[in-house]
């Protein structure tokens, strides 16, 4: 009777191996990219790109785990993860990185904070303090 929006799988979006695909992908879900991906890649889940992946785009995700090529910029809002296979070609914006021994990063990196954003993006409500006075003011004499 009501239209429930179903939450997404834990991998909702696999692209194989011998795959090539020329476009952007976009998922609510996680991805796991095995094959070829022309195009960027925006998860609002994980991104996983496997040691025979290449990607040749920018990739968004919530995590992102890297073992494969990638020529592009890459936007975690959580972890990202090189992996010892990963050649990673392009900058990065991450909230927190892990390197394995290996993997072959070159380009820009950019911390961010995501409790300090969500503070930009909404400043805290003014507030109006009523203090009591023990001495009474001028006027009030």
């Amino acid at each position: 009777m009501f239209n429930k929006k179903k939450a997404p799988l834990a991998m909702d979006t696999v692209l194989g191996e011998y795959t090539n695909f020329v476009g952007n992908i976009e998922s609510e879900g996680s991805i796991k990219v095995l094959g070829r991906v022309e195009g960027d890649i925006k998860a609002n889940g994980d991104v996983y790109i496997e040691p025979t992946a290449t990607v040749n785009g920018n990739i968004y995700g919530s995590n992102v785990y890297i073992s494969g090529t990638i020529h592009g910029n890459v936007l975690s809002k959580g972890l990202l993860h090189l992996m010892s296979q990963a050649r990673l070609i392009g900058d990065i914006e991450v909230n927190s990185i892990v390197t394995d021994e290996g993997a072959i990063f070159q380009g820009n990196c950019k911390m961010i904070d995501l409790n300090k954003e969500e503070n930009e993006n909404h400043p805290p409500k003014k507030t109006r303090i009523k203090s009591k006075r023990n001495t009474p003011t001028a006027e009030e004499q």
